[in-house]
């Protein structure tokens, strides 16, 4: 769902930048390229994570093993941004996400799948 605000409303704020001179010219062409990029990236990410739900879910560890390596680079680049920038801001929210990615991948899943073995 990230997809659409950081593709349309991001690309467009980066357009402004880049308007202003605020973005010089040298490096425009790279700034709308790497935008255009990682909004890809985030809706194959998104797409991605939908498809192996359902493949978690029946107890598949390729799948939560795939999950559980994007939450951990998501919670890197989330920190990492928090560190270079230094400050929180909202991309600490890819932190957060990460987060969510790596619990629901160990601790709860495993919690989650010991209760179902004992209802059997």
């Amino acid at each position: 769902m990230s997809f659409f605000p950081h593709a349309f409303l991001g690309m467009k704020a980066v357009l402004e930048h880049i308007d202003k001179g605020e973005i010089q010219a040298p490096a425009a062409n790279s700034v709308r390229i790497i935008w255009f990029y990682s909004s890809i990236m985030m809706l194959i990410s998104g797409l991605n994570l939908l498809i192996l739900f359902q493949h978690i879910l029946i107890g598949s560890h390729k799948a939560r093993l795939q999950v559980l390596i994007l939450g951990v680079g998501l919670a890197v680049f989330g920190l990492g941004s928090t560190y270079i920038s230094g400050t929180i801001d909202t991309m600490f929210l890819f932190t957060l996400e990460g987060i969510v990615l790596i619990l629901a991948t160990t601790i709860l899943y495993k919690r989650a799948h010991h209760l179902h073995d004992l209802e059997q």
